[in-house]
C-alpha cells in the first residue's frame, strides 16, 4: 500500500497499485484501431532539453523516473505498431537515442514479453518510421531486422535514397503530398496493413502531424511536479497553431507521491477523439 497511488479521476481517494495501471487498458483488444501517445513533462511542460555534448535534446534527468518508465513500458507492450521518426535512429548512430524499441528486454520488465506472448501478440512490435528527408543512417536498422520496418515518407520523396533503405529490409509506404508525412493517410494505410494498436513514440513534430489529422486517439501524460525553466527545450507539439484547436478529454487521473525524487507527479489519460 506504502508504493500506490491515489486515483483522483474518475472517483477519488481509492489507492491503487501501479504495476499493470495501463496493462489493464487492453488497447491491441479495442476492436478498433487506436493511436497513442506517452510522454512525461515537467510542470512548465519541458519533455527535453539540451545537454552539453549532445547534438540533440534529452529527457530531463529530474522528470525521468522508473516509475513513468515501467508504465511506458506496459505501454509500449500492447503496440503491434511502434510510430517513430528518423531522428531516432541518426541519435542511435551518434549513441544518443534515450530508449530502446525493443519491448521487455530489462530484466525488470521481462515479464512483459510473456504477457504478449499470452495476448497473441508478435514478440517485438513492427517500426514505422517517418521521414520526409530519408536521412535514416542504414546500420541503425539492423539491429530490427526479423520485425517489419516500414519508411513512411511523401510522394515527392528524393527517389535515391530509397533504394538503400528498400535493399536494408525496410518498406517505403508514399503517405503525403510533397515530401511529408500526411497522419490521416499514415494512419489509413497502416491499418489497412492489419495493424490496429499503433504507439506513437516520438518527439513533438510527430505528435503535432498525428493531433493535426485527428487521428490520435489516446494521450497519456506524466506530469512531474517540477519547474526545470531553461531557453533550450522541446514541448509537447511543435508546428503552426492548430485551427480548430485540439480538445481533450481526461480519461483518468493518478496521483503519484513517491517520485520523482523531492517531488510527485500527475498519471494522466486523455481521450482525443
Amino acid at each position: 500500500m506504502a508504493d500506490d497511488l491515489i486515483q483522483l479521476y474518475p472517483t477519488g481517494g481509492k489507492p491503487v497499485p501501479i504495476d499493470g495501471l495501463y496493462l489493464q487498458h487492453q488497447l491491441h483488444k479495442s476492436g478498433k484501431p487506436v493511436v497513442y501517445s506517452n510522454y512525461v513533462t515537467s510542470l512548465d511542460g519541458r519533455i527535453a532539453v539540451a545537454s552539453p555534448n549532445r547534438q540533440s535534446h534529452e529527457v530531463p534527468r529530474a522528470i525521468a523516473n522508473r516509475r513513468d518508465w515501467g508504465l511506458y513500458q506496459e505501454l509500449a507492450a500492447q503496440a503491434d505498431l511502434l510510430i517513430t521518426s528518423a531522428r531516432y535512429f541518426r541519435q542511435t548512430l551518434a549513441g544518443e537515442e534515450q530508449d530502446r524499441l525493443p519491448v521487455g528486454k530489462e530484466a525488470d520488465f521481462e515479464h512483459l514479453l510473456k504477457w504478449r506472448h499470452e495476448q497473441g501478440l508478435s514478440a517485438q512490435p513492427d517500426i514505422a518510421i517517418l521521414s520526409s528527408s530519408l536521412d535514416i543512417p542504414v546500420q541503425a536498422l539492423q539491429p530490427y531486422q526479423a520485425r517489419r520496418i516500414f519508411i513512411l515518407t511523401g510522394d515527392a520523396a528524393d527517389r535515391r535514397r530509397i533504394r538503400p533503405l528498400q535493399e536494408a529490409g525496410a518498406e517505403v509506404v508514399f503517405a503525403g503530398e510533397k515530401t511529408s508525412v500526411d497522419g490521416a493517410r499514415m494512419i489509413t494505410q497502416m491499418t489497412r496493413l492489419g495493424y490496429r494498436s499503433i504507439y506513437a513514440m516520438a518527439g513533438p513534430q510527430v505528435l503535432y502531424t498525428l493531433i493535426k489529422a485527428q487521428v490520435l486517439n489516446r494521450l497519456y501524460l506524466t506530469i512531474t511536479h517540477q519547474l526545470l525553466a531553461g531557453e533550450e527545450f522541446d514541448t509537447l507539439t511543435f508546428g503552426p497553431p492548430l485551427q480548430p484547436q485540439a480538445g481533450l478529454r481526461l480519461g483518468s487521473l493518478y496521483l503519484d507521491p513517491h517520485a520523482p525524487a523531492g517531488a510527485s507527479q500527475w498519471l494522466a489519460m486523455f481521450e482525443c477523439n
